[in-house]
């Protein structure tokens, strides 16, 4: 089952879409983004960036005094209602730190077996726990990362290749690479990679 949730974040409506099996999100601010083109299952926030309670829809509020992100909480929720798929917009872009704390929390629910992709104005990213084979069109950049310690990585069909190497969070080895003409296979032995692919001509 997949859940698409929609946060506060720079928000690219050109590329919302959701599935007619999808189970609706919206989380704190994002509810603004798509109440007027899609009506969401749950509301889940403190709603202190919406301003506002939501009427005639399931809200689930929290107090604003927390230790836990609205995605978190969201992500989190909807974990406990059996989803285990989940694309986020609007989880990139606004303030830095909301996108870093975003990404850590996609990474920790990764760990626990979730798929969590992101799709954002300039760039789509997801997690790769084992091996993704993609046909990117060639002159597309694309940036891999990880929070600890990745071995055993390999990419084939890049312009910038690499076997059996080691990324880690302290030297950006696999930032800015490029597809070719060919189709690209990236894997990893141990560890998790966050793969960022950006829209076409930007470096």
């Amino acid at each position: 089952m997949r859940c698409v949730l929609v946060c506060g974040g720079e928000f690219a409506p050109q590329k919302f879409s959701i599935e007619k099996d999808d189970v609706l999100v919206a989380v704190d601010k994002g509810f603004d983004y798509i109440k007027d083109v899609a009506k969401p299952r749950y509301v889940v926030g403190d709603f202190d960036s919406l301003g506002y309670i939501p009427e005639g829809l399931e809200v689930i509020r929290h107090n604003p005094i927390k230790d836990f992100t609205d995605t978190q909480l969201a992500l989190e929720f909807m974990s406990e209602k059996g989803y285990d798929d989940f694309v986020i917009y609007g989880g990139f872009g606004g303030r830095l730190d909301h996108t870093i704390a975003n990404i850590q929390t996609a990474y920790d629910f990764v760990k626990k077996g979730k798929k969590i992709k992101f799709v954002a104005k300039d760039c789509q990213a997801e997690f790769i726990v084992s091996d993704k084979i993609m046909n990117g069109e060639k002159g597309r950049f694309f940036s891999l990362f990880c929070f600890d310690k990745a071995e055993g990585v390999d990419i084939k069909g890049a312009k910038y290749e690499i076997k059996d190497s080691c990324l880690s969070n302290d030297y950006p080895l696999g930032v800015s690479n490029e597809f070719t003409d060919k189709e690209c296979h990236i894997s990893v032995k141990k560890g998790i990679l966050l793969l960022i692919v950006n829209d076409k001509g930007i470096a």
